[in-house]
């Protein structure tokens, strides 16, 4: 469910940042990089960890739309990890799609809603 404008308390970019931090990933804001096609490719965010992870860096694309993110726009993402020599990515949305999200389940794409980027409290 989306939240209501008076409701919301934080935008999506603000929220993601504060989840990732708590989850102890360094965070780099606003990257631009260029693919083997030569096409420039912007994320808002690029995680980093120190540990010994097969995956130590994770290109973060926030989508802060009303509406559901669709197949569509989870197909553009995968086109330009292809383009980045198939790095790792994730979308962050408010809502994905029901569609988008069994897409991005076969194609074994990251996508985490608003309502999944709740910090855990100690």
């Amino acid at each position: 469910m989306l939240p209501n404008n008076d409701e919301e308390l934080q935008d999506l970019l603000e929220l993601a940042k504060a989840f990732f931090k708590s989850m102890d990933f360094v965070i780099q804001r606003e990257i631009d990089v260029v693919g083997t096609s030569g096409k420039k490719h912007h994320f808002e965010m690029l995680l980093k960890t120190n540990t010994d992870l097969e995956i130590n860096q994770l290109f973060v694309k926030i989508v802060d739309w009303k509406r559901a993110v669709g197949v569509d726009r989870l197909i553009r993402f995968e086109r330009i990890l292809d383009d980045l020599n198939d790095r790792k990515g994730m979308i962050v949305s408010n809502i994905f799609s029901d569609s988008a999200v069994k897409f991005a389940k076969r194609r074994g794409l990251i996508i985490y809603a608003r309502e999944h980027l709740e910090i855990q409290e100690e």
